[in-house]
């Protein structure tokens, strides 16, 4: 997981997508606590979860694809990242109703059903890819909810 400071040095076969395009991640993870006093390093600070919908594991993408699914909190999230080969090419908020979600998972509903996101993936050059979907809660705890290895079939 890339925390706030690191980099990674490899050249960069990512790029911002262009405005627009919708993407959705859901991935399921075990709840887990944070360490420390608190906000992020509060031990009654559940880690975000989630699941990404699409892409799936081994999935043909286009130059510009879309990447959707869902997170949960016990405390709310705030962003969603996704990274393409280490480094941030997007980032957004929860924008999708998923009462779907609410009903699996009650406890996080938040007097709203707005837990799905949609985001626009962008790749400079054919080939294979690694997507990571990272959830941040309101107090800044993170967890990444989906490795995805994916191959961009066009430029």
């Amino acid at each position: 997981m890339m925390t706030s400071g690191e980099r990674n040095e490899p050249r960069s076969v990512a790029r911002r997508p262009r405005a627009g395009g919708t993407l959705a991640a859901i991935a399921l993870a075990v709840l887990g606590g944070c360490s420390g006093g608190k906000g992020v390093n509060d031990p009654a600070n559940e880690l975000p979860f989630g699941h990404v919908d699409s892409p799936v594991p081994g999935a043909e993408v286009k130059a510009e694809s879309p990447a959707y699914g869902w997170a949960l909190d016990d405390r709310g999230i705030k962003d969603i990242r996704i990274y393409v080969d280490g480094h941030l090419i997007n980032s957004g908020a929860l924008n999708v109703d998923r009462p779907d979600v609410s009903k699996a998972y009650p406890r996080y509903n938040h007097a709203h059903h707005k837990h799905g996101w949609t985001l626009l993936m962008g790749f400079d050059v054919p080939g294979p890819h690694t997507i990571i979907v990272q959830a941040v809660d309101t107090d800044g705890a993170t967890r990444d909810i989906g490795t995805i290895a994916v191959t961009s079939v066009d430029k």
